[in-house]
């Protein structure tokens, strides 16, 4: 993939954080939406709204969000399903949640709380489901380590840049996967990568 291309790429994959992902259920929708196509009423079913916001959950209101979503480009109609007069839409992902540091120094502390709880709810959900149906540890090289530092204003700059290459490392190698698989029609292997890094409180005395 040339270059130019790939910056294309990029920035077609780059959501406009102040229009479409300033609600933690708009981030739980494009998660669930880039994995499999979906309706607002199958979202609904299948108990997918995060639990940081409790106060949204009838139809209506999660229609208005993939609507929402559809508006900005994230997601697209992919079918019209006839339901008893009405007709049910169903969606595909277009796009994934990225937001770069200027654009998250936008967003109040009130909002990254609930967006960071909400994506970190969904990885955690992940490794879960992968733990139960024994996928998590089916492979002897899958990696799963953390660790607790104290470092100092240079440190902690030099761990987010190392954090921002293994992310474009990441992506670089999800997209050739991507492009080789298309050419041979190998079997995919769905793997879910998470990195954190954040500041912690203080130990207790």
């Amino acid at each position: 993939m040339s270059a130019e291309k790939d910056q294309e790429e990029h920035k077609a994959r780059k959501l406009p954080a102040s229009e479409a992902l300033r609600h933690p259920i708009r981030i739980r929708i494009l998660e669930v939406v880039n994995e499999r196509d979906m309706s607002p009423v199958q979202f609904m079913h299948l108990g997918l709204l995060p639990k940081t916001d409790q106060s949204q959950k009838s139809l209506s209101q999660i229609s208005y969000h993939f609507r929402h979503l559809a508006d900005c480009g994230c997601l697209e109609i992919v079918d019209e399903i006839p339901r008893r007069g009405a007709t049910e839409h169903v969606y595909r992902g277009k796009a994934r949640a990225f937001f770069s540091d200027e654009e998250w120094k936008l967003l109040t502390p009130r909002e990254r709380c609930l967006i960071s709880r909400t994506m970190y709810q969904g990885l955690a959900a992940r490794a879960e489901s992968a733990m139960m149906a024994h996928t998590f540890d089916s492979r002897p090289d899958r990696h799963l380590t953390w660790v607790a530092m104290e470092v100092d204003e240079q440190g902690w700059t030099d761990l987010m840049e190392a954090l921002a290459e293994t992310f474009g490392d990441i992506e670089r190698i999800r997209r050739d996967a991507r492009d080789r698989l298309a050419a041979s029609r190998e079997k995919a292997v769905p793997v879910t990568v998470g990195m954190l890094g954040f500041e912690s409180p203080l130990p207790p005395p």
